[in-house]
C-alpha cells in the first residue's frame, strides 16, 4: 500500500515538470503535421482524463485544454462523418472523469471575481437578438452562446475552485512553461506550413494564405504574443538560464512580424517597449537580457547578411501591403446599423449579413470587439462586458509584481489586437486561454495576500 501511495505522489509530481509540458506539445504538434486531429486530441482527452482521476490539483489538465484544439489541421473537421463519434465518446470518458474528480474532491462553493460578471456575460449572450432574431436564427449562434457564456464561466469556476498545487510546486513557473511550450508549438506550425506552401517566403509574407487548420496568421500571432512576456518572467526566475528564456522570448516577439498580422504587429510595438523598459528597470538578470538581446540581434544581422538577397524582396513585398481595412469599414458601418435597429438587445449571434462570409460552425463577426457587443447584446452586452472589463482590470492591476505584470502585458497585446479582430468572441483556444491567465492572476494575488496578512499578524 505505501509502494501505490509512493508510485502515485510520484506520478502527481511528475505532472509538474516542464517535460510534461513539453510533451503536451509534442503530442499536438505531430498529430497536426500528420493530419491526425482524431488521434492528438484522444491522447490529449485520455492524459486529461487520468490528471483528474490521480490528482486533485487542475493545473495539469491545462496543457491539454489548452493544446487540444490545435490538433485540428483540417477546419473542415467537424464535416467529417467520423469525427462525432469519436468525439461523442471523448465527452463520455470526460464527464466520467469528472465526476470521478467530484466524488473523490467535493467542490467548496465560493464566490469568485469573475463569478458576477461571468453570468452577466452568459446573460447579454442569451438575450442577443431578442425581438429581433426568429428561433431559427437565433440557434444558429446557439454554440457561440453557450461556449462564450454558461461554458467559459463553469471552465472558470472549475479553475478557480481545484487551483490547489502541492506546495512544493512553483505554480507561477508551470503556467509560463504552458506558455512557452504553446508559443514554440504556434512558431512549428507556421513554418511547417511555410514548408508546405509551394512558394517563396517573400510571397507567403505578401498575401493571407497562412492557415493552419484551426486558425490563420491573426490566431498564430495572437498566441505567441500572449507568450512571449511568460519567457521573460522565467528569465527573471533563473539564474542559470535566463538567457536562454529571454532569447526564446525575443525571438516569440520577432516571430509576430513573420506572420504580417498587422493588428498583432501594431499592439506589440506598444507592449513590447513597454514590458523590455519594465524588464531592466524592476525585473532580474539584466546583464543575461543585454546579453541576450545583442546575441538575437547578431544572429538577425548574419542572417539578413547571408540571405540579402531573399531578404530584400521580403522587405519590399511587406512594404507594399498597405494598410487597408480589409473589408472591415464595411463590417464596422453595419455594426452600428445592426445596433441602430434593436439597440437594447442587439441583433444576436445567429444574425448573418452580407459583408461576411460566414463559414459552417462560426457567427458573424464584425472584427472589433467593442462593435461586436453592441451589434449582438446591444446595451445589455455593453453594460455585462464594461462589468467584466472593469473585474478583469482590477485583477491584473491590484498586484504589480513580475508574474502579474508578464501575464497582463500580453493579456492587454490580445486586446488591443482584439479591436481589429474577433479574437473576443471566438471561445477557443484564445478565450479559454484569456479565461486561465485571468483565474491565475486571481489565484496569485490571493496566494499573495495571504501571506502578505499573515506576515502583518506574525
Amino acid at each position: 500500500m505505501k509502494i501505490f501511495e509512493q508510485i502515485k505522489n510520484t506520478s502527481r509530481l511528475s505532472l509538474y515538470s516542464p517535460f510534461y509540458v513539453l510533451l503536451c506539445g509534442v503530442i499536438t504538434y505531430f498529430t497536426w503535421a500528420i493530419g491526425n486531429s482524431l488521434l492528438g486530441m484522444a491522447l490529449l482527452m485520455l492524459i486529461a482524463c487520468i490528471v483528474l482521476i490521480i490528482s486533485e490539483d487542475i493545473l495539469p489538465v491545462l496543457p491539454c485544454l489548452m493544446y487540444i484544439i490545435m490538433t485540428t489541421s483540417d477546419n473542415n473537421i467537424l464535416n467529417e462523418d467520423k469525427t462525432w463519434p469519436v468525439m461523442i465518446v471523448l465527452a463520455i470518458l470526460l464527464i466520467g472523469a469528472f465526476i470521478s474528480h467530484l466524488i473523490s474532491y467535493p467542490i467548496k462553493f465560493k464566490q469568485h471575481k469573475l463569478t458576477y460578471p461571468l453570468i452577466a456575460v452568459s446573460v447579454a449572450l442569451l438575450t442577443g437578438g431578442v425581438g429581433y432574431l426568429s428561433s431559427t436564427q437565433y440557434m444558429k449562434g446557439a454554440i457561440f452562446i453557450i461556449t462564450l457564456g454558461p461554458c467559459l464561466l463553469l471552465l472558470y469556476y472549475l479553475i478557480r475552485v481545484y487551483t490547489r498545487p502541492p506546495k512544493e510546486v512553483n505554480y507561477k513557473k508551470y503556467i509560463c512553461y504552458i506558455m512557452l511550450v504553446l508559443g514554440l508549438l504556434m512558431v512549428a506550425q507556421m513554418f511547417t506550413h511555410f514548408h508546405r506552401v509551394d512558394k517563396p517566403l517573400w510571397e507567403i509574407l505578401r498575401t493571407d494564405i497562412i492557415n493552419v487548420g484551426w486558425g490563420n496568421r491573426n490566431g498564430l500571432s495572437s498566441l505567441i504574443a500572449l507568450s512571449a512576456p511568460c519567457c521573460f518572467y522565467l528569465g527573471f526566475s533563473s539564474k542559470r538560464f535566463a538567457w536562454l528564456f529571454y532569447s526564446i522570448g525575443l525571438f516569440l516577439y520577432s516571430m509576430v512580424f513573420i506572420t504580417f498580422c498587422r493588428g498583432a504587429i501594431l499592439s506589440v510595438l506598444i507592449t513590447f517597449p513597454i514590458f523590455l523598459i519594465y524588464s531592466f528597470a524592476k525585473g532580474a538578470n539584466r546583464s543575461q537580457l543585454l546579453i541576450s538581446i545583442c546575441s538575437v540581434a547578431i544572429v538577425i544581422s548574419i542572417f539578413a547578411l547571408i540571405f540579402k538577397e531573399e531578404v530584400a524582396l521580403a522587405i519590399d513585398r511587406v512594404l507594399d501591403m498597405t494598410l487597408t481595412s480589409s473589408g472591415r469599414n464595411e463590417l464596422f458601418d453595419e455594426a452600428l446599423i445592426c445596433f441602430l435597429a434593436n439597440p437594447m438587445f442587439g441583433v444576436g449571434m445567429g444574425y448573418t449579413g452580407n459583408n461576411f462570409n460566414v463559414p459552417d460552425f462560426c457567427i458573424y463577426w464584425y472584427h472589433s470587439t467593442p462593435l461586436q457587443i453592441i451589434a449582438s447584446m446591444g446595451v445589455i452586452g455593453i453594460i455585462a462586458y464594461v462589468y467584466f472589463y472593469f473585474e478583469r482590470g482590477k485583477i491584473m492591476f491590484s498586484n504589480l509584481k513580475r508574474f502579474n505584470i508578464a501575464l497582463s502585458i500580453g493579456i492587454i497585446a490580445f486586446e488591443l489586437q482584439s479591436f481589429v479582430d474577433n479574437l473576443t468572441f471566438t471561445p477557443f483556444p484564445y478565450m479559454l486561454i484569456i479565461i486561465v491567465l485571468t483565474a491565475m492572476l486571481e489565484h496569485n494575488n490571493s496566494v499573495e495576500n495571504k501571506t502578505f496578512m499573515q506576515s502583518i499578524i506574525v
